[in-house]
C-alpha cells in the first residue's frame, strides 16, 4: 500500500458521533491504513474535529507534539479513503495554530448564507450546481420512500427532496457539514448520509437501497408507460422480474399499458432537444395554416435547459379570447391525415372557477388540472432525430409513416378498438417501420390563465409545489397552473407575464433554467 507502512492513524473520538467514529475506523482498516485506538509514540498522524491544536493537546494531555506526529482534519482521512492510501499533508489539512489562522481556514470553506430561504421558489437552482453526488444520493432515497407510498414515506421522500433542492441552491461544493449550519431543509437523518459521503464516498442506507432487489424490479415496471407503483408492485407479487416477462403474461390494462409494453424500449429511450425542437417546428408550421397567431411553447424540463426529457409538453394560447377553442380537434386531425398520431387520449376543458381555490389535488379525470389537452404517443419519423434543412423538414411531410390505425376520438380514452383484420400494438412495434414512438402532451391555455399555465408546466414540481404553499402561506393566495386566488377578497389575480406572477407574491424573478429544484 506504499506509505501505510510508516504511517500509523489515531483519530480522536471526541466531538465525532459514535457511528460516524465506527463507520471511519471500518473504512480505514477495509483499506489496510495501520490504525492506532489510542496515542502513543508510534502514531504519525492524528485526525481529530477540534479546530485548533491548543484545544486537540489539552485533550491528548500534551504540551506539545512528538517532532514525528502531525495533527490533522478529517479532510486528510477522508481523501485518504478515496485514494485508498494515506496522501501527502497539503496545508489544507493541518490544524490551524492560532485564532487568526482558524479564521483564515474557516474564509477558505464557504458557508451558506444565514438565513436561507425558506422555500425553493426564493432560491435560484440551476440544472448544472457543485453537488450532483449528494443529490443523486438524496433523489434516490427520495424515488424509494415514494414507491413505499404511504403518509410517513410522502413525508420522507418530500425531505430528502427538499434537502436535495438546498443543495442544489449552493454556490460552492460541500465539502465539510459545518457549511450547512443555517441551512433550511438539512436534518439530521440528512446530514447524517451527507456526513457518511464525505466520509466514504458512500452511504450505506444509499447503498442498501441502491442494490434492494424490489427498489430494482420497482425501478423496471415504473419505467413502463401507463405503469405506476400499484402496478409495478402487482407485477412483482406475481413473481415478474423483467417487462418481458409482463409482455408475456399480462393480459389487463388500458391503452397505456398496452402501447407502453408494446413499446417500451423505444418510450424508455429519452427524448432529446433536438428531437423536442424538430417537432415543435413541425407544429408551429401545421399552426400557421390551422390558427394564424396560435402561440406553441415547449415546456416542461427542455424550457429549463435539459437537454433530455421522458416527454415533449407543448403549451398553446392565442390572445384572441376564445379563439384557441376548436383548435385542439383540428390540429389532432391534421395529424391523424400525416399517419402521425399513434394512441391517445383528448380531454375536454374541465374548468370551472371553483378550480381556482379548490383543495382537490387531480381531477375527476386524475389530472393535475383542468385545461383541455390530448396525452400520447406520436410516431416521430426519424429523419426528425437528426438536424434537417427546412425544405427536407417540410418536404411531403407523413409521407413515410404507415398509418396503422386511427386513434383519434373525441371524448373516450383511445382503446384501439381492435377488430380482427387490426394489427395489435404488438404487431405495430415488431414490423419494420420509418418512425419511432415518442410521448407527447399538448396542452390548451385560455390567454387570460396563459401565464400561470406556462409557470407550472415549465416546473420543477418542486418548485411548483414551493410557489403555491408560499402564497396559501405567505399571502392566503391559492395558486394552481389556473390563476392566483386571493381567498381573503374571493377574488383572482390576472398576469399579463410569468414575471408579474412574481412580483405579486413578492418573491425573486427567476427564469426556466433557475427553477430546476
Amino acid at each position: 500500500m506504499g506509505d501505510s507502512q510508516k504511517v500509523v492513524v489515531y483519530i480522536m473520538p471526541q466531538k465525532i458521533q459514535k457511528q460516524r467514529y465506527k463507520d471511519m475506523m471500518k473504512a480505514a482498516l477495509r483499506h489496510h491504513f495501520i490504525m492506532a485506538e489510542e496515542f502513543k509514540d508510534s502514531v504519525t498522524h492524528i485526525i481529530t474535529e477540534y479546530e485548533t491544536a491548543a484545544q486537540a493537546m489539552k485533550v491528548l494531555k500534551l504540551t506539545e507534539l512528538p517532532q514525528h506526529t502531525r495533527l490533522l482534519k478529517v479532510s486528510w482521512f477522508t481523501d485518504s479513503i478515496k485514494a485508498r492510501e494515506p496522501v501527502p499533508v497539503q496545508d489544507k489539512h493541518v490544524i490551524a495554530q492560532e485564532g487568526d489562522a482558524v479564521e483564515c481556514n474557516q474564509a477558505s470553506e464557504p458557508t451558506v448564507q444565514s438565513p436561507v430561504p425558506e422555500y425553493s421558489c426564493q432560491r435560484s437552482t440551476p440544472l448544472k450546481h457543485h453537488n450532483s453526488r449528494f443529490c443523486e444520493a438524496m433523489e434516490l432515497l427520495q424515488d424509494y420512500a415514494e414507491m413505499r407510498e404511504g403518509d410517513d414515506n410522502y413525508m420522507r421522500a418530500l425531505a430528502w427532496r427538499r434537502a436535495s433542492c438546498v443543495l442544489k441552491s449552493l454556490k460552492f461544493p460541500l465539502t465539510n457539514i459545518d457549511q450547512l449550519k443555517g441551512a433550511k431543509d438539512v436534518g439530521k437523518h440528512v446530514q447524517k448520509v451527507l456526513q457518511s459521503i464525505l466520509d466514504h464516498g458512500t452511504s450505506d442506507e444509499v447503498e442498501k437501497v441502491r442494490n434492494d432487489p424490489w427498489y430494482k424490479k420497482m425501478k423496471i415496471f415504473t419505467k413502463v408507460f401507463g405503469a405506476g407503483t400499484k402496478t409495478a408492485q402487482e407485477w412483482i407479487e406475481k413473481g415478474w422480474t423483467t417487462v418481458d416477462e409482463v409482455k408475456q403474461n399480462y393480459t389487463k390494462g388500458d391503452w397505456r399499458l398496452r402501447f407502453g409494453l408494446a413499446f417500451h424500449k423505444e418510450l424508455v429511450e429519452l427524448v432529446t432537444r433536438l428531437e423536442a425542437d424538430n417537432f415543435t417546428k413541425f407544429i408551429k408550421h401545421q399552426c400557421e395554416t390551422i390558427l394564424p397567431g396560435i402561440s406553441v411553447e415547449l415546456c416542461g424540463g427542455f424550457k429549463r435547459g435539459k437537454t433530455h426529457g421522458h416527454d415533449i409538453d407543448l403549451l398553446f394560447t392565442h390572445q384572441s379570447k376564445g379563439k384557441e377553442v376548436g383548435f385542439l380537434p383540428r390540429l389532432l386531425s391534421v395529424l391523424e391525415s400525416k399517419n402521425l398520431i399513434l394512441c391517445g387520449k383528448w380531454n375536454r376543458s374541465t374548468y370551472t372557477e371553483e378550480a381556482m381555490y379548490s383543495e382537490s389535488k387531480r381531477t375527476k379525470n386524475n389530472q393535475l388540472d383542468h385545461f383541455e389537452k390530448w396525452i400520447g404517443i406520436i410516431k416521430f419519423p426519424k429523419k426528425w432525430r437528426k438536424s434537417i434543412s427546412e425544405e427536407e423538414f417540410f418536404s411531403d411531410e407523413g409521407e413515410n409513416v404507415s398509418s396503422d390505425l386511427n386513434s383519434v376520438e373525441d371524448s373516450e380514452p383511445v382503446k384501439k378498438k381492435l377488430k380482427t383484420d387490426e394489427l395489435s400494438p404488438e404487431d405495430i412495434a415488431a414490423q419494420p417501420r420509418s418512425w419511432i414512438a415518442r410521448r407527447v402532451d399538448l396542452i390548451i391555455a385560455p390567454y387570460d390563465q396563459y401565464f400561470y399555465a406556462l409557470v407550472g408546466w415549465t416546473g420543477s414540481k418542486q418548485f411548483n409545489r414551493d410557489i403555491r404553499t408560499y402564497a396559501k402561506r405567505t399571502h392566503n393566495y391559492a395558486m394552481t397552473s389556473h390563476g392566483l386566488y386571493d381567498l381573503t377578497k374571493r377574488k383572482s389575480l390576472p398576469a399579463k407575464s410569468e414575471k408579474e406572477i412574481f412580483d405579486i407574491l413578492g418573491v425573486p424573478y427567476f427564469p426556466p433554467e433557475e427553477r430546476n429544484c
